[in-house]
């Protein structure tokens, strides 16, 4: 029988994705709660949200993130509206609260699953010490005017410049840095597309599979039969060429033709993956 309601359909996926998630990782617990999410209580949420985000530090897996958002974003809104209460300025708190899973994603190497409770205290942790930097670039953005002169000279009163007006200066400004941002990416894409079509048809595979796929080393040397060390180094090569084509790109020296391979220097490249095989 198909869930009659909105809620109830919702309850539904997120019951099988868990399922699904617990059996993936063989964790008991997370799949413990799929048989009877409807009816956990308060701690037994708190001990989910701590085993999702504990997945989700170790394994770095996007469905355990994904979850941890569904079944935590209450949580975390009420204790960030708890915080912004104590702050004289008009925040949003659907904006902090968003903030603060940014936060949960980038530093999840900092969360410790060892207690029930443990994201409960870690995220509140978090939301406080967001809404507090939150408040503090309000308060700096909030220009006050102690006196301001008019055309005839008269004083006006303390007036606070409300936040809600559009500045057609600022408006215009800020069109312009995206104007001028969109047509920075657009060239470095063409330089990068010129410096591409340099490499060889090897090296043009490897990294597709590698930065476009997404394939692990192990799955992209099975892929082109050759060992992960040859495909480390075919990579690494690859990049190589690209850096040295777009740096030569960049600054304006074109003495070699765009389609001669570079000879391949004995620095790292910027950004090259040093942790060995990924995955």
């Amino acid at each position: 029988m198909s869930p009659s309601t909105p809620i109830a359909y919702r309850l539904a996926c997120n019951a099988s994705r868990l399922e699904v998630l617990g059996a993936k990782y063989g964790h008991e617990r997370i799949l413990f709660s799929s048989k009877g999410l409807e009816g956990l209580s308060p701690t037994e949420k708190d001990r989910l949200c701590t085993d999702l985000m504990g997945l989700f530090a170790e394994h770095q897996s996007q469905e355990a993130y994904a979850l941890l958002y569904e079944f935590a974003q209450e949580m975390v809104l009420k204790q960030v509206r708890f915080h912004l209460s104590r702050s004289f300025f008009p925040i949003d708190a659907y904006d902090v609260m968003q903030e603060v899973f940014v936060n949960i994603y980038k530093y999840p190497t900092n969360f410790d699953a060892t207690k029930d409770g443990a994201f409960k205290n870690w995220a509140h942790s978090i939301a406080r010490n967001t809404a507090l930097k939150v408040s503090r670039r309000a308060q700096r953005n909030q220009a006050i005017s102690l006196i301001s002169r008019q055309s005839d000279g008269v004083e006006s009163a303390l007036e606070i410049e409300d936040p809600s007006v559009v500045n057609p200066y600022e408006c215009s400004a800020a069109k312009e840095d995206y104007e001028n941002l969109a047509q920075s990416w657009m060239l470095y894409l063409h330089f990068y597309a010129q410096a591409f079509k340099t490499l060889s048809p090897q090296e043009k595979r490897a990294l597709h599979l590698a930065e476009v796929e997404n394939f692990t080393y192990r799955d992209v040397a099975a892929a082109l039969e050759i060992r992960v060390e040859n495909l480390k180094m075919r990579i690494f090569r690859a990049r190589r060429k690209i850096y040295n084509v777009m740096k030569r790109s960049f600054s304006g020296n074109n003495a070699m033709p765009v389609k001669a391979a570079p000879k391949v220097s004995k620095g790292l490249f910027v950004g090259e993956n040093k942790g060995g095989v990924r995955g």
